[in-house]
């Protein structure tokens, strides 16, 4: 079982200053042992369907969504396939600002990728105004433009496998495995990296951004 873990250095800040791939679970133990207790047992006591209904509630990882009680560091072990099928389907992962990636129950992904084109100045408000389209940023003004994206989904040996595309060309491709990490959705490449920023599970097909 694959673990997500992360140290933290400051308990007033309570900031996450490090993370790291844990070894898997069994790689280096000692074979007698006793056997870990089941992810759902361990970190969801009220089940995953409780965890999962809060999260899509935006509960803000009441109660550290999917973490194990353990301090100084916070582990959180890897989705199941069964899970990451009860997390996507009919769902949208989104990255604000980035994308949103909707999770059809038929395998298909849709939604749209957000690409920023430079406008006149003059057309953004001098106060950031959500929702409106447009981009202030260190002096230049952009248009939001929501591009389409096509794809298919499939959740295969504890791990969330995609080919997105948008502008015409695949964009993201490859097998995740995936982490609920108090209220974001962690995604990590094989190499146990982070792919990158944190992903917001909406439920349905998520409104622009």
């Amino acid at each position: 079982m694959q673990k997500f873990t992360m140290k933290l250095w400051t308990v007033a800040a309570g900031a996450a200053a490090a993370t790291t791939m844990a070894v898997p679970a069994g790689a280096m133990a000692d074979p007698n042992a006793p056997t870990s207790p089941a992810p759902s047992e361990f970190v969801y006591p009220t089940g995953f369907d409780k965890a999962l209904s809060l999260m899509l509630a935006g509960e803000g990882g009441e109660n550290g969504i999917g973490s194990h009680r353990v301090w100084p560091t916070l582990s959180f072990p890897a989705l199941t396939t069964e899970q990451i099928n009860k997390a996507l389907t009919g769902n949208t992962l989104a990255i604000a600002y980035h994308y949103a990636h909707q999770y059809s129950a038929d395998g298909k992904v849709g939604g749209y990728n957000i690409r920023y084109d430079p406008v006149d100045v003059k057309k953004c408000p001098k106060k950031e105004i959500p929702g409106d389209g447009f981009l202030l940023y260190e002096g230049v003004c952009s248009a939001q433009v929501n591009e389409p994206v096509t794809g298919t989904w499939k959740a295969e040996d504890n791990k969330l496998c995609v080919d997105i595309a948008w502008a015409g060309k695949t964009q993201i491709t490859g097998c995740y495995t995936m982490f609920f990490v108090m209220d974001s959705v962690a995604m990590v490449k094989p190499d146990g990296t982070v792919s990158g920023k944190a992903h917001a599970l909406k439920k349905g097909a998520a409104p622009d951004m």
